[in-house]
C-alpha cells in the first residue's frame, strides 16, 4: 500500500483555493456578460477544468494509498471518495457531477450549453469549498501509514 504524500495534497488543496478564488469574482456576472466577454467565458471554463482536475487528482492520490483499485475516470474518483465514507455521499454525487460538465468544456462533446455553465457556478463554487474543507480536515487528520 502506498503512502499518504500529505505535501503533495496540501500543494494541491493550496491550488484548489487559488483556483476557486479566481473564479468566484467572475461568477458575478451577469449571463449577458458572460455570453458577451469571450475572454471572460474562457478563463471560467478553464478555471472549471483546473478545478474538475486538481481535486480529482487529489482523489486519486487518498484512493491509492487506501489500496482501492485507481478509479479510471473523474466522475469515479468522487464515487469512490463517496463510497469510501471520505467524503459525504451527497458532496460526492454533486461534485461527480461537475465532471460532465467539464469533459464537455474540454472535448466538445456537445455544444456548449452558456446557461447551464452561468448558472452551475454558484453551486460549483460552494461545493468545491465544502469540498477543500473536507480534504484539509482529511489531510490534517489522517495517519501516514
Amino acid at each position: 500500500m502506498l503512502r499518504l504524500n500529505k505535501d503533495l495534497l496540501r500543494q494541491k488543496l493550496i491550488e484548489l483555493a487559488q483556483y476557486l478564488g479566481e473564479l468566484e469574482p467572475l461568477s458575478t456576472v451577469s449571463f449577458e456578460e458572460y455570453r458577451a466577454d469571450y475572454v471572460q467565458r474562457h478563463a471560467i471554463e478553464k478555471l472549471i477544468e483546473l478545478i474538475v482536475e486538481t481535486a480529482s487528482d487529489i482523489n486519486r492520490q487518498i484512493l491509492e494509498t487506501s489500496g482501492a483499485v485507481p478509479p479510471t475516470t473523474y466522475f469515479s474518483t468522487f464515487d469512490e471518495m463517496g463510497a469510501s465514507g471520505v467524503l459525504p455521499r451527497t458532496l460526492a454525487v454533486r461534485l461527480a457531477s461537475t465532471t460532465g460538465l467539464r469533459n464537455r468544456l474540454v472535448h466538445g462533446y456537445e455544444k456548449v450549453d452558456h446557461q447551464i455553465v452561468h448558472r452551475s457556478l454558484k453551486s460549483l463554487i460552494r461545493d468545491y469549498r465544502q469540498y477543500l474543507v473536507k480534504m484539509n480536515d482529511y489531510v490534517q487528520f489522517e495517519k501516514s501509514v
